[in-house]
């Protein structure tokens, strides 16, 4: 069942809507790393779908919960509807882990203004 669920995931021909059962199914069945790669790699896919990659989101967020585990570097891979799925589920069940996601950005995002100053002033 697992493998065809990818199937349908990464196959280029497969419906919009058949992306969005497909990523549910994954999210509700499965919570192996492999489920969590493809996942992550079709939620940031470039002409993915919105629900296609909010359900990807989605789906990333139930495993966490499930597995009362989460992956930061996995979150802070998400982008717009995928992320914004994911967000809402963890800040609704587990806020603890929201808050340490928005300071692992905060964080991040000084490393980088750091650097592009830094950057500035030697060049």
């Amino acid at each position: 069942m697992k493998k065809a669920l990818i199937d349908i995931l990464l196959d280029p021909y497969s419906t919009e809507a058949e992306k969005d059962d497909a990523a549910i199914d994954l999210g509700e069945h499965f919570e192996d790393e492999e489920t969590i790669a493809v996942l992550l790699k079709v939620s940031n896919q470039d002409g993915i779908g919105e629900m296609v990659a909010a359900s990807c989101g989605e789906s990333l967020a139930f495993i966490w919960l499930r597995k009362s585990e989460i992956n930061y570097n996995q979150l802070l891979l998400l982008k717009e509807a995928a992320l914004h799925e994911a967000l809402s589920l963890i800040k609704a069940h587990r806020y603890d882990w929201f808050a340490e996601y928005e300071r692992r950005l905060f964080s991040r995002r000084e490393f980088e203004n750091n650097d592009i100053q830094k950057g500035q002033q030697e060049g």
